[in-house]
C-alpha cells in the first residue's frame, strides 16, 4: 500500500490491459486493496464514523454515471475517484493502527510529494533560467496545469507540518520538516494564488494549537510581505486581481463560469450534469462572458453538485463534518493521535478554502490522498503498540 501510495502521480500514465484501460497508479493499487482486504479482513473498521457519508457519496456518484452524457467516462470516473480511493482508505485504516506501519504510509505519500515537488520546482527554475518563465501559466512537470500541484500538495502539508510541531518523535519531525520546505519551494513556484493563500493559513492553523502561534504568525507576514516587496513577479500575480479590466484577472473569469454553473445547475438541480457530464451539459446555459472551455466548475461545491447530484453533494457536506468530529476526538489523545487529528483539520481548512476557487479532489490522487489520510488519522485512534 505504501508503494501504491508512492506512485500516485504515476496515474498520467495510461497503458491498457488488453482491451481495458487502466493507470500505472491503479496497478499496484488494486493489488494492495484486494491483499489489504484479505489480510485485515478481521480489522477493518467498518462500523467508522464514514461509513454512512461515504456509501451515500457512492451512491450519488453511482446514479449519476448512470445519467451521465458520457457513461463510459463517467463508469472510469467512478472507479478512480470514488471505488478505489474508499476502499484503499478502508484498508489504510486497518493498517495505520500500528504506528510504525502508518509512518510507512505517510512516508509513501512523503515520496510521491517530494517527487512532484522537484520535478515541478526543477521545470520552473530551468524555465526561469532559460528566460522562458510565464507568470500566467507557469511551466508543469507532470500534471496539466500549475494549480494541480499546491492542490495535492496542500493536504500532504497539513499533515508535514502537524508532525513537525507536535511529534514526540524527532526523527519524524525532521523528516516533515524537510518534506515540508520542498513543498513550500514548489506551491511559491506554482505561481498559484489559492496555493499561496491556503499555503499561509495552513502555517497558521497548525500553530494555533502550539504555543509557537505568535511567532508562526509573524515569520509568516515577515515572508509574506518579504516576498511582495522584493518579488515583481509576485506583485503582479497579487496586484493582477484588483484589476477588473485585466484578462489576467481570475475573479472575473470564475464569476462567470460560476454564474454558468449555477444556470445549470438550477435546471438541473437534482443530478446536475453528471459524472464527467460538465463540459457538455454547461453548453445550453452558458453566460455570456464566459468563454472558456473547462471541464469542471472550480468551486468544490458546485462541482460535487455538478458531478455527483444534489446528493453528493449533501454527502460531501456530511463527510467534512464527520472529518471535523473525528479529527477532534484525536486532539486529547497521545502526541501521534493529536498530530494526525490536526493534519486532518488542516486538510478539510485547505480543501474548503483552496477549493472555493479551484476543484480538489477530482484527480486520481488527490482523491487517493484524501482518504489515505482519513484512513491514517482514523487508525491513529485505536493504535497498537509500536
Amino acid at each position: 500500500m505504501a508503494l501504491a501510495l508512492a506512485a500516485s502521480p504515476a496515474y498520467v500514465e495510461r497503458p491498457h490491459l488488453g482491451p481495458l484501460p487502466t493507470t500505472l497508479l491503479e496497478i499496484p493499487l488494486v493489488i494492495a486493496i484486494a491483499v489489504g482486504l484479505y489480510a485485515f479482513r478481521d480489522q477493518l473498521p467498518w462500523r467508522s464514523p464514514y461509513l454512512w457519508p461515504a456509501a451515500l457519496l457512492l451512491v450519488a456518484a453511482t446514479i449519476d454515471t448512470v445519467v451521465a452524457p458520457d457513461r463510459r467516462s463517467a463508469a472510469g470516473l467512478w472507479k478512480a475517484y470514488f471505488v478505489e480511493p474508499m476502499l484503499a482508505g478502508l484498508v489504510i485504516a486497518a493498517i495505520a493502527r500500528n504506528r510504525a506501519w502508518a509512518r510507512l504510509l505517510l512516508g509513501g505519500l512523503a515520496v510521491s510529494g517530494t517527487y512532484v515537488a522537484v520535478l515541478n520546482s526543477a521545470r520552473v527554475v530551468s524555465a526561469i533560467a532559460h528566460h522562458t518563465f510565464n507568470v500566467v501559466t507557469p511551466p508543469v512537470a507532470i500534471f496539466n496545469s500549475a494549480n494541480a500541484v499546491p492542490l495535492y500538495l496542500e493536504p500532504l502539508v497539513a499533515f508535514a507540518l502537524a508532525i513537525a510541531f507536535f511529534s514526540d518523535d524527532h526523527r519524524e519531525r525532521v523528516v516533515a520538516v524537510a518534506f515540508t520546505a520542498l513543498a513550500v519551494v514548489a506551491i511559491f513556484l506554482s505561481y498559484s494564488r489559492a496555493g499561496w493563500a491556503t499555503l499561509a493559513t495552513l502555517v497558521l492553523f497548525v500553530a494555533l494549537f502550539s504555543r509557537w502561534r505568535w511567532q508562526a504568525l509573524i515569520g509568516t507576514v515577515s515572508v509574506s510581505g518579504l516576498l511582495f516587496a522584493a518579488s515583481a513577479s509576485v506583485r503582479r500575480r497579487v496586484l493582477v486581481e484588483f484589476d477588473p479590466s485585466s484578462s489576467q484577472n481570475t475573479i472575473g473569469l470564475r464569476m462567470s463560469l460560476w454564474k454558468s454553473s449555477l444556470n445549470m445547475l438550477t435546471h438541473k438541480p437534482l443530478f446536475g450534469g453528471g459524472l464527467s457530464g460538465f463540459k457538455a451539459s454547461i453548453l445550453p446555459y452558458k453566460d455570456p462572458g464566459y468563454h472558456e472551455d473547462l471541464i469542471y466548475p472550480h468551486n468544490i461545491f458546485l462541482n460535487f453538485w455538478s458531478e455527483t447530484g444534489l446528493l453528493g453533494l449533501v454527502a460531501f457536506l456530511w463527510l467534512i463534518v464527520q472529518v471535523v468530529r473525528t479529527a477532534i476526538r484525536g486532539l486529547a489523545s497521545g502526541p501521534w493521535p493529536r498530530a494526525m487529528a490536526i493534519g486532518l483539520l488542516g486538510v478539510a481548512v485547505a480543501f474548503c478554502l483552496h477549493g472555493l476557487v479551484d476543484l480538489p479532489y477530482f484527480k486520481n490522487d488527490q482523491a487517493l490522498a484524501f482518504w489515505a489520510l482519513v484512513g491514517i488519522q482514523l487508525g491513529s485512534l485505536a493504535p497498537r503498540p509500536r
